[in-house]
């Protein structure tokens, strides 16, 4: 009877410590992926994975309205992973390739 007991108590003491678990490690968010475009990007037209196309500009709206030039990059932001991106321009594709992109990552296209 005294080894059923002894039993128990060191079975509910190990029950209770593997109850408190404790979480070590670093957690971190997602980091977002980008693709810049460079080149010669006037008049085209971005369609990333088969969405809503846009149109791919070095320019930025300030906060009077008016329209300003970049002179560095204009990210755009996508998830990590597979992704089809076509570039048009006056309606003919000058770019169509399929990017690998990993978390953090910028990937350039330069447009011709």
């Amino acid at each position: 009877m005294r080894k059923l007991i002894i039993f128990s108590l060191v079975f509910a003491t190990f029950l209770i410590l593997v109850s408190c678990g404790h979480r070590e490690g670093v957690s971190q968010p997602d980091n977002p992926s980008y693709i810049w475009f460079s080149g010669n990007t006037d008049g085209t037209v971005a369609i990333i994975d088969g969405n809503e196309s846009f149109k791919v500009d070095l320019t930025y709206i300030n906060s009077e309205g008016e329209k300003v030039k970049r002179d560095g990059k204009t990210l755009y932001e996508v998830k990590p992973g597979k992704h089809e991106i076509l570039v048009k321009r006056n309606g003919e594709v000058v770019i169509h390739r399929v990017l690998i992109i990993n978390p953090g990552a910028t990937k350039e296209l330069r447009v011709p």
